[in-house]
């Protein structure tokens, strides 16, 4: 073979062999087959109460029947589906509460709906979801999937919802619970101090304190400041090379981006928001119209009130007396590690990425 042909097809050769792994890509800049967006279940994805809605769907065939346990004062059991047993609770006494355990006597196996008020004792694990129609009082030391309550949900002690939780009242949990997943409420919700969560949402959530107590109704309304609305809107952004202070008093009428750290002095008023590339640092009774963003840690004094989000990248303290939203206008706070003080207040939602924790005043 002559020599130039055999470098010629020695050189064909290995252009096709380094374009080969360039041909669906190239098909595809031509053709476009994939430009379609991907198909994402929004619901699922940005409503907490999806899991909820879920399982009140999925237990809808049984309501008339627990209808009927409650006008009979009668317990009944079945299979929901083919495969899930249940038991439904027309009335509450000791039978009922040994047919629910069985014969392991702290653990029940069964999807549980009760038509009435729950108030069930202390140490045990439910395996499967528990529908309360009437009040729902979780004793101590309980273990729980997850619960859908049409009224509301009080937790005591060092119990563990480990999926979800919705109520459609108040949701109060007491000290030392540890609550999974997400946890909502329509109307508000009270944790105390050595709780820990993830993710939380309710048009008011309320760190215990002897501050921050529910009246005899579950109000806190009484406990409820609000941030005035401001008549003028910052009128342009201020970037800043470095760290900055944001004197103690000083009102500033500008969205603040520091590159490097950002203090901020007690009693300060931001009409705007303010962003820092590290740490950011929020004296007590500041006034934020705008969102707190930072890209590392944060920490928010005493007695604050932020009106926008606020974000971390990184770990966040909140401090007794602050408070994130207001009652029209809900928030999110959301951080991978969120320390929230007992006395602070929030109106909207709480996502600690991996940890959320109530811990108490300092």
């Amino acid at each position: 073979m002559n020599p130039s042909v055999a470098i010629l097809c020695l050189v064909l050769a290995t252009a096709g062999l380094l374009a080969l792994p360039l041909m669906p890509a190239i098909g595809e800049l031509r053709k476009k087959h994939d430009a379609q967006p991907l198909s994402v279940i929004q619901q699922y994805a940005g409503e907490i109460r999806h899991f909820a809605s879920g399982f009140r769907n999925y237990i809808e065939p049984l309501q008339q029947r627990l209808q009927e346990c409650v006008a009979l004062r009668m317990t009944a059991a079945g299979v929901l589906h083919q495969d899930d047993e249940y038991l439904l609770l027309g009335e509450v006494d000791q039978t009922s509460l040994s047919r629910m355990v069985g014969r392991e006597g702290t653990t029940c196996p069964m999807l549980v709906a009760a038509g009435v008020d729950l108030v069930l004792p202390g140490g045990l694990t439910f395996r499967k979801e528990i529908f309360a129609g009437g009040q729902f009082l979780g004793g101590e030391q309980s273990t729980y999937r997850a619960i859908l309550g049409d009224k509301q949900i009080h937790l005591q002690r060092a119990s563990k919802v480990l999926r979800w939780a919705h109520a459609a009242g108040s949701f109060q949990v007491d000290h030392n619970c540890d609550l999974y997943g997400r946890v909502s409420s329509d109307e508000q919700m009270l944790l105390q101090s050595g709780c820990f969560f993830q993710r939380l949402n309710a048009p008011c959530i309320v760190m215990g304190s002897p501050e921050v107590t529910a009246d005899g109704n579950g109000s806190f309304a009484s406990a409820i400041s609000t941030v005035e609305p401001t008549p003028e809107r910052p009128a342009r952004r201020r970037l800043i090379e470095g760290d900055w202070e944001i004197q103690p008093g000083e009102v500033v009428r500008e969205n603040i981006v520091s590159r490097g750290k950002l203090h901020i002095g007690a009693g300060a008023r931001i009409f705007g928001s303010a962003k820092s590339n590290s740490e950011m640092v929020v004296g007590p009774d500041v006034v934020v119209e705008g969102s707190l963003i930072s890209a590392a840690t944060m920490h928010i004094g005493p007695r604050c009130q932020i009106r926008g989000p606020v974000i971390s990248e990184r770990e966040m303290v909140i401090q007794s007396g602050a408070q994130c939203g207001a009652p029209q206008i809900p928030t999110t706070v959301s951080a991978p590690i969120i320390d929230a003080e007992e006395g602070s207040l929030f109106f909207g939602t709480l996502w600690a990425r991996e940890q959320g924790r109530v811990i108490p005043k300092s």
